[in-house]
């Protein structure tokens, strides 16, 4: 394989950390009815993304059962949604004070941690997390432990932990993605796109995938393959101005010129100031002098 690293911005595209959003609460006999019920609105609010009204249930319901560590967990849960991360951190602590045990909080703690650049003590908690034989989605704070370590530029541990969620979790396709990153990134070639082509198969929706999977063809020099997959991936996401710089590239190598210069003209109109913008227009400039480009009309690009 050529050594040439692609660099890309989808990584940070993948959700970053994997909370867990409490379903029922742990200790039911400490609520009346109407407690409950709206501390399950409170969770449902959360889940839909309403948080406002999140905070002003939970609050509510907190005021009636200060002890329950569920309903701090949920609190905590819904500030951290609103990036009120020290008022989360507060609420995850107390919820795990009342119950050690809580894991799912004790996870949401450290995805807290995370968001604040906290990445030691994110990893301290991840790792208790992995230590309880009880959690039931231990894959969660494995995934979130190799973000940790990806940000702490340690490409080795946030690829052993990676692989760890997806042995906990087959079907995973982010953890597989993220793995796949990572991997391209310590230039291990054919790894990278045997996850990347997993990925596709688990989830052919998966648009990112398509262009690393074009872009590594590419540098392999393989144009028949380079070609299909930066296609697909142009297709499912035209917006995707590094895909289709690339496709043109590559059209350009393989003599596909009209497509080339109808590519590289939308990179350099979308990105009239970026580097990829520049490339761009380089390449469609070559066709005034280079005979490779010869008969083909001239491209203005404003």
């Amino acid at each position: 394989m050529n050594t040439r690293i692609i660099f890309s911005s989808f990584f940070v595209a993948i959700v970053a950390v994997w909370g867990c959003v409490p379903q029922t609460t742990k200790s039911p006999a400490s609520m009346n009815k109407s407690i409950e019920t709206r501390y399950q609105l409170g969770i449902n609010y959360i889940a839909e993304g309403r948080t406002p009204e999140a905070i002003k249930e939970l609050q509510e319901v907190l005021a009636t059962a200060p002890d329950n560590p569920d309903v701090n967990h949920a609190l905590g849960l819904a500030y951290q949604q609103k990036g009120l991360y020290d008022k989360a951190i507060e609420q995850y602590t107390k919820s795990l004070k009342l119950d050690p045990k809580l894991t799912e909080a004790r996870n949401n703690l450290g995805t807290a941690f995370l968001a604040k650049g906290n990445f030691n003590q994110a990893l301290a908690e991840f790792t208790e997390c992995l230590k309880d034989g009880n959690y039931s989605t231990p894959e969660k704070a494995a995934y979130n432990m190799a973000f940790a370590y990806y940000n702490k530029k340690d490409l080795d541990k946030a690829i052993e932990y990676y692989q760890k969620a997806v042995d906990l979790r087959q079907d995973n396709v982010n953890a597989l993605y993220n793995l796949a990153f990572c991997q391209e990134e310590k230039k291990l070639y054919p790894a990278a796109l045997e996850n990347y082509l997993k990925v596709i198969r688990l989830d052919p929706a998966f648009k990112d995938a398509y262009y690393q999977v074009g872009a590594i063809y590419a540098q392999d020099k393989d144009k028949t393959r380079a070609l299909l997959y930066l296609k697909k991936a142009a297709e499912r996401d035209p917006s995707n101005i590094r895909g289709l710089l690339e496709l043109g590239k590559v059209q350009i190598e393989s003599g596909n010129r009209d497509e080339a210069l109808k590519n590289l003209g939308t990179v350099a109109a979308a990105d009239a100031n970026g580097e990829m913008g520049n490339e761009a227009r380089a390449l469609l400039d070559q066709h005034k002098k280079d005979d490779k480009f010869k008969g083909i009309p001239k491209v203005s690009v404003r």
